[in-house]
């Protein structure tokens, strides 16, 4: 039986890890929510974000943390691009979604993610590189809990609030919203679609990049070209299990994921493949019973 004591921290580290793993999901929640896009180019932005904060890190002294702002506004700015390069011209005038648009943009970002991969690779070697900050542990009884972890948790659960307060307590929050739910009726108050979307895309790709640089506290060799190959598969998890475009499912998914993956190594051998095959696995009970995902 497991010790009492290492179960409680690795059930800790869990939901540590869990925040980091919502936030990096849930720039895929709201494009996916708002523009009813699904990036595969994703784990590719998690990937920049990353090397954002190792070269801000590298040139200025950063932590990560202190990366953030500069993150963000990249990524604002590339989301802008990206739905204009993307999406635009597939998407105007249309009332939805159609199968046709869906096979577009499927392609195109997986060509996108193609190209950010090769050129990462050519610009920054495929060598693994890292952020060496540790600013230190905190305990609580047993349980022995890195600082810079748990400041990661804590602006991770504050960008899902934040993006929460945004999109259910302001105009444009407001406006995001209604473009996703239906567009003639958006268009008939005065929502102009295009604006609508590519600032929704955009916040998008805001957070995400966010989720590259907070996630690299986690990894302090693991920056790499091809990371995201593994951390698009764990996003694409946690919005189907939270649910799509559903602000707290980022966190509810998240949080399910990174307990199941630290406390499975645990009586799993250490074997980190094997925990990350019974977190993938909660997949399908879940799309059988709640395919709308965890919350309602």
């Amino acid at each position: 039986m497991a010790d009492a004591a290492l179960f409680l921290s690795d059930l800790a580290l869990g939901v540590l890890l869990g925040c980091v793993f919502a936030v990096i999901a849930h720039g895929l929640n709201l494009i996916w929510g708002v523009a009813k896009v699904v990036n595969v180019a994703h784990g590719e932005f998690i990937m920049l974000g990353a090397y954002g904060a190792y070269f801000l890190n590298l040139w200025f002294g950063f932590n990560p943390l202190l990366s953030i702002p500069f993150d963000a506004a990249i990524g604002l700015g590339v989301g802008v691009l990206f739905y204009f390069g993307f999406l635009h011209r597939e998407l105007r005038g249309k009332e939805s979604m159609d199968l046709q648009s869906e096979m577009v943009t499927l392609v195109s970002t997986f060509g996108l993610s193609l190209v950010l991969i090769n050129t990462a690779q050519k610009l920054w070697t495929p060598d693994n590189v890292g952020i060496p900050w540790s600013p230190g542990y905190v305990v609580f009884g047993p349980v022995q809990l890195p600082l810079g972890g748990l400041y990661v948790a804590i602006v991770s659960v504050s960008i899902i609030a934040l993006s929460h307060v945004f999109l259910s307590k302001t105009y444009l929050g407001n406006a995001i919203r209604a473009h996703s739910q239906d567009i003639p009726a958006a268009q008939l108050v005065g929502i102009n679609p295009t604006i609508t979307a590519s600032i929704g895309t955009a916040v998008g790709f805001g957070i995400t990049m966010v989720g590259g640089a907070l996630l690299t506290v986690w990894l302090p060799t693991g920056i790499f070209p091809a990371m995201g190959n593994l951390y698009a598969p764990i996003s694409f998890v946690i919005v189907v299990l939270g649910g799509p475009g559903k602000m707290w499912g980022s966190l509810v998914g998240g949080l399910t994921l990174g307990v199941i993956i630290n406390v499975g190594q645990l009586f799993l051998g250490n074997n980190l493949s094997l925990a990350e095959a019974a977190a993938f696995l909660i997949l399908i009970p879940v799309l059988l019973l709640r395919p709308e995902g965890i919350l309602r």
